[in-house]
């Protein structure tokens, strides 16, 4: 392959010849500009006949970043990802990355451009987590343009999350959770409630549950589904979070009884009124409520119990704390959660941990002790 090195202006540059068009037959010459010295041209010379001639090199494409955006959301994410997903990616391509980026040609987007982006999300008061969102959707979907052959490497793919303090988690004592319940005892959706403190279920898949994943004899939920929800409205899902989140939960005696009467009057419900459903929590015509209904109830009853005002989500936390303060194994935890991992179970919950060492410490030195 032959190529030379030029002077243009103040710049230097190099020229390949890479053979004839095979529709037109003329012979085709790529130009590769911006250098600063000769001995820098030379060099990248070399390295681009060496890319070619191991079948690295790709076509820089003329798409911008905005129209490519476009079609990895078309093309990948929309026959790949969830509903809710897509609106997220949407949002924030839309929002975000498109005002600052999409002009820029997507085969001169630098790793400079999205460090510059990202600091810019920072000054504008973004919270960390929404920076680092934004980083993790330009990571993706620049891993699919290099898939793609679009481009040869992936810009973002070495550009650091931004640093966050762990999120303060909000929970109730043994005392607070108690008041709460008997406060919400009367509310339509205290099962759901009641649920969410004595399993750790999320939201969504607490409002997917069907009755047939409802084993009342042996005291068992399976988590098989979850409600997902989107701008185009809301529907059951056959998959959860993630493929830990498949999982079984025991129930307590206490959680059997509270079942047992919710499925009670709820076929009371359906012969008075005429419809029929599977579903563990509907409305009144039988069909799933939203997540946004429940928190509606959740709080109305966080106000009548005049105990401290947590998010839905933190039913969760408070039910994995209980737990690990009454010395239950992490790993029990982390299988009622359906964490990926033991360490993340830890990590999460790692302010409970120094109380059970204490605890820990102290038996030892009693059997230390007295033998």
């Amino acid at each position: 392959m032959q190529g030379h090195v030029r002077k243009r202006g103040k710049k230097w540059c190099f020229v390949l010849d890479v053979g004839r068009d095979p529709a037109t037959g003329k012979r085709k010459q790529k130009w590769f500009s911006g250098y600063a010295t000769k001995k820098e041209a030379q060099r990248a010379m070399s390295e681009k006949i060496a890319e070619i001639n191991r079948g690295d090199y790709i076509e820089p494409t003329k798409m911008n970043l905005a129209d490519f955006l476009d079609t990895w959301l078309r093309e990948e994410v929309k026959g790949s990802r969830s509903a809710h997903t897509f609106d997220m990616y949407s949002t924030l391509i839309r929002n975000h990355i498109k005002p600052d980026l999409g002009s820029l040609p997507l085969d001169k987007l630098a790793p400079l451009h999205i460090q510059k982006f990202m600091s810019q999300m920072t000054e504008k008061n973004l919270s960390a987590s929404t920076v680092n969102y934004a980083l993790l959707v330009l990571k993706t979907a620049l891993s699919w343009a290099v898939d793609m052959e679009m481009i040869p490497k992936n810009p973002a793919q070495k550009i650091t999350p931004k640093t966050k303090p762990k999120p303060r988690m909000n929970v109730w004592t043994p005392e607070e959770v108690a008041r709460f319940l008997r406060t919400a005892k009367d509310n339509r959706y205290f099962t759901a409630f009641h649920l969410a403190l004595s399993t750790g279920m999320r939201i969504g898949e607490i409002l997917g549950l069907h009755w047939e994943d409802v084993d009342l004899d042996d005291g068992m939920i399976r988590v098989r589904r979850m409600l997902e929800e989107s701008s185009k409205g809301s529907r059951i899902v056959e998959r959860t979070k993630s493929d830990a989140g498949r999982r079984s939960i025991a129930l307590t005696d206490e959680s059997v009884e509270v079942l047992k009467r919710h499925r009670a009057n709820q076929k009371q419900e359906m012969l008075i009124l005429g419809y029929r459903s599977d579903l563990v929590f509907m409305n009144m015509k039988g069909k799933p409520i939203s997540s946004r209904g429940l928190r509606y109830h959740f709080d109305g009853c966080i106000k009548l119990a005049a105990v401290p005002k947590i998010r839905f989500h933190d039913l969760r936390h408070t039910h994995a704390t209980l737990l690990l303060r009454q010395g239950v194994h992490p790993k029990v935890v982390q299988e009622r959660l359906g964490h990926s991992s033991i360490t993340m179970t830890l990590d999460r919950y790692s302010h409970v941990i120094p109380s059970m060492q204490k605890e820990a410490a102290q038996s030892l030195g009693n059997i230390m002790q007295n033998g």
